[in-house]
């Protein structure tokens, strides 16, 4: 696999959340993973999948949340991919209830969503994830930009 656990000597992910678990906060799980921008968008899906395995062992998740996720994921990778010529990271966490997902990468220019078309074929991606998240921020920092969405989970029906 080409991406790895990020360290906290990675300038791209200057001012992540810790990968090691704190000892004494059973109820967090954190993942993150940097690429260098060649990889698959499934790899990324991957990493979403295998942080809510981890995340079901605390607390029943949702189909329609699992989906989401791995959408969200897939379409701020896929942004990442798209528009910057460099490496990009990926993190996810979870507190209960929530999942924080963030994705840094080395353009600095702030996304913006495109007027809404249905017979437009692409350019949809962050009405998705505005749609889905509970939140949705951009920032420009350190030579390039983090973007953090906030996806609430939804209970099993």
């Amino acid at each position: 696999m080409s991406h790895h656990r990020h360290s906290a000597s990675s300038p791209l992910l200057t001012g992540f959340p810790s990968q090691r678990p704190d000892p004494h906060d059973r109820g967090a799980v954190r993942v993150g993973a940097v690429y260098d921008g060649t990889e698959r968008v499934a790899e990324a899906r991957t990493l979403a999948r295998q942080f809510l395995s981890r995340v079901q062992r605390l607390e029943p998740v949702s189909l329609g949340s699992r989906e989401a996720l791995r959408l969200v994921v897939s379409e701020l990778v896929t942004n990442a991919r798209t528009h910057t010529s460099g490496g990009y990271s990926l993190a996810l966490e979870h507190i209960p209830g929530t999942v924080i997902i963030s994705v840094r990468d080395t353009s600095p220019e702030i996304p913006a969503a495109k007027p809404r078309d249905p017979r437009r074929i692409g350019g949809h991606g962050l009405h998705i994830v505005t749609t889905l998240c509970d939140s949705f921020q951009a920032s420009r920092n350190h030579g390039g930009k983090r973007i953090t969405a906030t996806l609430r989970l939804w209970l099993p029906r």
